[in-house]
């Protein structure tokens, strides 16, 4: 499932929904709205609810920081991180039959196979999940986070991870975990036109729990680390970030992937466990 656990990326529907919650103490809020990272061009995800609490809000933040310069941290650590140093070529790394697997994807998303070899597994993986929903149709561009962080201020933008630690989500397992996480994308990459459609539609149409089902339901083939590094980790992070912004009367806006609004370890779960009201307002 790392397409979808990592991009989430859904299209267009009649009437869109995408689910909102609001998190409250005794004399503040916060919302937080579950967004999709890649998106087709023709998506209509805005409502009048999410527009008017991004314009009230004191701040909206991101995972992390898009801007230019960001990017350009990005790209250094990706390549930094993704991209062997010790000589030794991802045929090298992986077992015959994955790198077989591995160069039939190569062909059929148009990736070049030499650069692939230079890779670790994780950035393998990253790079045909990415592939596999590009050839769908879908844009980084065009995502909930390109179009919002475009349109507000750049002094109203706060961010909840760096870039450091939203790569080390990724990256940070053992080589082991890198090659599961590598077979589980190789696995998941025949079927996704059909599972993204399907979660497209349960995103649009503001049915989180459908979204849950199918997104939990498939995540066990990437290992437990993962899950735990992806998801519960970073919501644990993000939750305790929350805190303080309740704590101080902060009236914040909070834009993260849909996946970190689902499940047993959702951000809205474990601030409900610190004692927090949450109610879902779309």
């Amino acid at each position: 499932m790392l397409a979808l656990a990592i991009l989430l990326a859904f299209s267009n529907a009649a009437t869109a929904a995408p689910a909102i919650w609001k998190v409250s103490d005794e004399d503040s809020s916060i919302w937080l709205f579950g967004s999709i990272h890649m998106l087709p061009a023709d998506t209509d995800w805005r409502t009048e609810t999410l527009d008017r609490l991004i314009q009230d809000a004191d701040r909206v933040y991101f995972e992390t920081d898009l801007g230019p310069e960001a990017h350009a941290e990005i790209v250094t650590l990706t390549m930094s991180r993704g991209f062997a140093s010790d000589g030794v070529l991802l045929n090298r790394r992986i077992g015959t039959k994955l790198m077989g697997k591995v160069r039939t994807a190569a062909e059929k998303y148009d990736l070049p196979v030499p650069s692939l070899l230079a890779m670790q597994p994780w950035m393998a993986a990253m790079t045909i999940a990415t592939a596999a929903v590009s050839g769908l149709g879908y844009d980084p561009t065009k995502g909930v986070e390109a179009v919002l962080t475009a349109e507000i201020p750049r002094d109203k933008q706060g961010f909840l991870e760096t870039a450091a630690q939203q790569i080390e989500a990724i990256a940070g397992g053992s080589e082991a975990d890198q090659i599961q996480m590598l077979t589980a994308t190789i696995a998941e990459a025949q079927w996704s036109a059909g599972r993204i459609e399907d979660m497209k539609n349960a995103w649009i149409a503001g049915t989180p729990e459908t979204v849950g089902d199918i997104f939990l339901a498939d995540m066990g083939a990437y290992g437990d680390a993962f899950m735990d590094r992806l998801i519960v980790q970073r919501n644990k992070n993000w939750a305790q970030q929350i805190t303080e912004m309740l704590d101080q009367d902060e009236a914040a806006v909070l834009v993260v992937g849909a996946g970190h609004l689902i499940g047993d370890y959702s951000v809205v779960t474990l601030l409900e466990e610190k004692g927090f009201t949450g109610e879902r307002v779309q």
